[in-house]
């Protein structure tokens, strides 16, 4: 563990013991960057909760190489690889252990290595920030109208909001997610920590649009969390709301869903978004998918081929 309290840039890793059949006192390196300023507020920043999600890693190391650490205030520290093993082996679960690290908080610190790492973050490193920013994007089987999440039960949601409107990402999105309990953003919530979250593409790529949204958009929402100066103005996000889980289209069956409308357009009640085919199938014609009520098509499904239960398409909503 690099010294936190060093004035400039510091950076190193945090090692975690890990135990395998490939290596049996192997220590699991993360990379970690500190940069401190003048006297100010501590935001920690997140990427690679998920392995398979790669505009956040690619917006916090661009962070760490170019801002100045004299024009700082207080203090950023940067963890572009949370998730090191999945990172590089590009799923979304820890391949050692299985598990989803969004959905081990607070973690136990006697658990494997993914339950370890989430306690060591709820343990250690969210009680000494302010305020947290988690960037995901949809992994190999989503894919997302980029935006900005802030959940509705947050005790400083209009710290939040303002912050996550400054990034500019087409939508900034109001969350309440039936599954809050088991991850980061519950932990925060009990610090009475500002928590932001992002999903910004997905598909299991990177693309040009995406990356320079992320790195342009991190650096803003830095700036308007007091870090640094101010030097550009985003565009304006729009402000939404997720539907409930039970609002989402789900996939009746193994299919290949081809989107009828592009991630970002407005669409109303009955509005077919898509049609699934059935092409294992001489019998079944397409199947269209409609939109349920009102609003933005904020998510499509990731992969072209859709099994069973998988998300064929969200629908966001009107927050303002």
């Amino acid at each position: 563990m690099i010294a936190l309290d060093q004035p400039g840039l510091t950076s190193g890793y945090v090692h975690f013991h890990n135990s395998t059949d490939k290596s049996a006192w192997q220590s699991v390196r993360l990379p970690i960057h500190c940069l401190k300023g003048a006297e100010g507020p501590t935001t920690l920043i997140l990427g690679g909760m998920h392995g398979d999600e790669y505009e956040g890693p690619v917006a916090i190391d661009a962070l760490a190489h170019t801002v100045n650490t004299d024009a700082l205030v207080g203090r950023l520290i940067l963890l572009p690889a949370l998730n090191l093993p999945a990172v590089m082996a590009g799923t979304r679960v820890t391949p050692d252990d299985g598990l989803n690290l969004n959905r081990v908080f607070p973690g136990d610190p006697l658990g494997s290595l993914t339950q370890r790492i989430a306690h060591w973050l709820s343990d250690t490193m969210m009680p000494q920030s302010d305020h947290i920013l988690d960037l995901h994007s949809g992994g190999r089987t989503l894919n997302f109208a980029p935006s900005i999440l802030v959940p509705a039960a947050s005790s400083q949601l209009s710290l939040a909001k303002a912050a996550g409107m400054a990034f500019g990402a087409p939508f900034t999105v109001l969350i309440d997610e039936d599954h809050a309990a088991m991850t980061i953003d519950a932990v925060a919530e009990k610090l009475g920590k500002v928590i932001i979250s992002s999903e910004l593409g997905g598909a299991g790529i990177v693309t040009q649009q995406t990356a320079t949204l992320a790195t342009k958009g991190l650096a803003r929402m830095v700036a308007a969390l007091g870090h640094l100066p101010i030097k550009e103005t985003a565009a304006t996000s729009r402000y939404v709301r997720l539907p409930p889980s039970d609002k989402f289209l789900i996939c009746d069956d193994d299919m290949i869903f081809v989107p009828a409308v592009g991630l970002g357009a407005t669409v109303h009640k009955g509005d077919i978004l898509g049609h699934g085919r059935f092409i294992d199938r001489v019998d079944t014609k397409p199947r269209a998918y409609v939109a349920p009520h009102d609003g933005w098509v904020l998510c499509f499904g990731g992969q072209g081929l859709s099994r069973r239960g998988d998300v064929a398409a969200v629908i966001a909503q009107d927050a303002s």
